[in-house]
């Protein structure tokens, strides 16, 4: 269940750790706006397994959920932005606190130590 002005439901698929699709009568592409998480293609291991991990943790976050959807404008690529909260919390901040993204500083930070 998806929530802006009103709920309906709808079929959301976790692209990655920061971005969801949502269809219903066309399809959305959301980027969680406050957070940056790793890259599936990542530059090393360990970013690619954060990746897979925070894909995996959006999607459980998100799973039957109700989720309100806060539109913010677009990115470069056409992409909603956007944060979500499901039952009162914001998902990109529950993602960081579990290490799994970090805050959005305003440009890409390298995940690869």
């Amino acid at each position: 269940m998806l929530c802006a002005f009103q709920c309906e439901p709808v079929q959301v698929g976790v692209w990655d750790g920061d971005t969801i699709r949502i269809e219903s009568r066309s399809i959305e592409r959301v980027r969680i706006f406050n957070i940056d998480a790793p890259e599936l293609e990542g530059k090393c291991g360990y970013e690619i397994d954060l990746a897979f991990s925070s894909k995996s943790r959006l999607a459980e976050i998100l799973q039957g959920q109700r989720v309100q959807i806060h539109r913010q404008g677009e990115d470069r690529y056409g992409r909603t932005l956007a944060a979500l909260s499901v039952n009162g919390r914001d998902v990109g901040d529950q993602l960081v606190r579990e290490g799994l993204a970090r805050t959005w500083s305003g440009r890409r930070e390298p995940w690869c130590r």
